[in-house]
């Protein structure tokens, strides 16, 4: 296969769910692609009375976490995930994928924001300025 990393952001949204049912697809195909699953914690600035913030924020994505461990348990891959914070979760989603040494992004996409009846707008920034290829799941898609 021509991919040997693949990132798939998560969010918990029926896309994002799809991108792991494709991902689970490629596994299959090859069981030597390795896959980075990831969710993006969105930070908001809310002042100097923060403090303890990023405790809240982790323990509200414990239920986030358990599915993208259940997404790398389900395939036989050597698999991670990691908890990016942050944000822009677009720059943190390419970022990661750069670091991480990744040639493919799979994520979904809400259809909200960005480029009305395209992307949503996160996927939308990561399609502009990954510079590898991104994969967008849709909810919904054909059956086979």
């Amino acid at each position: 296969m021509w991919c040997s990393k693949i990132l798939v952001a998560y969010d918990g949204s029926a896309p994002s769910k799809q991108a792991i049912k494709t991902a689970r697809e490629i596994a299959l195909q090859n069981p030597h692609t390795e896959f980075v699953f990831v969710n993006v914690l969105r930070l908001y600035s809310s002042g100097a009375g923060a403090a303890g913030f990023d405790s809240v924020v982790i323990e509200d994505a414990a239920p986030l976490r358990q599915e993208l461990e259940d997404a790398a348990n389900s395939i036989p891959n050597p698999s991670k995930i990691c908890l990016l914070k942050g944000t822009s979760p677009a720059d943190l989603i390419v970022s990661c994928a750069k670091k991480e040494g990744c040639d493919l992004i799979i994520m979904g996409s809400r259809g909200q924001g960005g480029v009305k009846g395209f992307l949503g707008s996160v996927s939308y920034a990561v399609t502009k300025e990954s510079p590898i290829t991104v994969l967008i799941a849709k909810d919904g898609a054909s059956q086979r």
